[in-house]
């Protein structure tokens, strides 16, 4: 596919109609048609009122994306998604069904960022960035060596290119040379080496911490033109405020200090018998001491 190729891939839908892109369902009545002899089946075919739907292939169905940081990220997120769910993966049912699903959703992904009016050097880029990421996800797992991936790359169907990670970083350095115009493509860039791509610094030494510090500056570089980031998870938030009573709430002051009051009285009468008990002891035995001189002196007593 080359880089000015601006065809528009349709898909038709059961009614008859023809949908783009986009979510817009076009329908076109046939003259005729109803004069015609009814087809077999009629009966079970699809409601023309039907609401609208992307189509979507069942291999990524299970990554819609949400919102992202810009449109551009947004349109990439189930790309994004696809590609970390592939690179942590060790086995694949069909490679080449996910290569037929990839190549759909960039060719949707790139006739939806033309439908937004983006430049044509960011959709182009913004598409190789993707190849380049998918494809490295998918080299690097166990299943995609040993598939017929490297033969026919997401980057050579589209770009014509091999591998992409060496001008990957080259596209970088041209992008952030106008960061204003660029910021949209700068975030995906930062996105992309956040979640892991190593591209040509994968196989140096020390490339991870080479990856770092390009990550750092590009951060640096966005942070200057988004501003400062939004460090609250959510800024209105409210709290729901209590929704029990406490203790204090069920029991009025005096019986707090009625039941303080008796574990006193209680704990003094029981430390007083504690004291008795002990001490009941050691004074019978006093008082046998002090017995035996009485006696003793009355029998000296007598005797003289």
């Amino acid at each position: 596919m080359s880089n000015n190729d601006k065809t528009v891939f349709r898909q038709p839908t059961p009614g008859g109609g023809d949908r783009s892109g986009g979510d817009r369902t076009v329908m076109r009545p046939r003259p005729g048609a109803a004069r015609g002899a009814p087809r077999p089946g009629a009966q079970a075919q699809v409601p023309r009122h039907q609401p609208n739907r992307p189509v979507m292939d069942n291999q990524i169905a299970d990554f819609t994306p949400g919102k992202g940081l810009n449109p551009l990220v947004n349109l990439a997120g189930t790309m994004l998604a696809v590609y970390e769910k592939t690179r942590h993966s060790m086995t694949h049912a069909d490679a080449a069904g996910l290569h037929r699903s990839l190549c759909n959703e960039l060719r949707n992904f790139e006739a939806s960022a033309r439908e937004t009016g983006m430049r044509q050097e960011i959709v182009l880029s913004a598409r190789y960035i993707l190849c380049s990421i998918l494809d490295e996800a998918v080299l690097n797992t166990p299943w995609g060596s040993e598939s017929a991936w490297a033969q026919r790359t997401l980057l050579s169907v589209f770009h014509n290119e091999t591998s992409g990670g060496e001008k990957f970083f080259q596209i970088l350095e041209r992008m952030k040379q106008s960061p204003g115009e660029n910021i949209d493509m700068l975030e995906l860039f930062y996105i992309c080496l956040s979640m892991g791509f190593e591209g040509k610094y994968r196989l140096m030494s020390r490339g991870r911490d080479a990856i770092e510090q390009i990550r750092d500056d590009l951060f640096a570089t966005i942070r200057r033109y988004r501003g400062e980031y939004e460090r609250e998870l959510s800024t209105q938030w409210q709290g729901l405020g209590r929704t029990k009573k406490t203790l204090a709430e069920y029991l009025p002051v005096w019986v707090a200090v009625v039941v303080v009051a008796a574990i006193m009285i209680f704990g003094f009468s029981g430390f007083r018998y504690w004291l008795y008990e002990r001490a009941t002891p050691v004074v019978e035995q006093l008082d046998a001491i002090t017995e035996i001189p009485e006696n003793g002196a009355n029998s000296d007593a007598e005797n003289n």
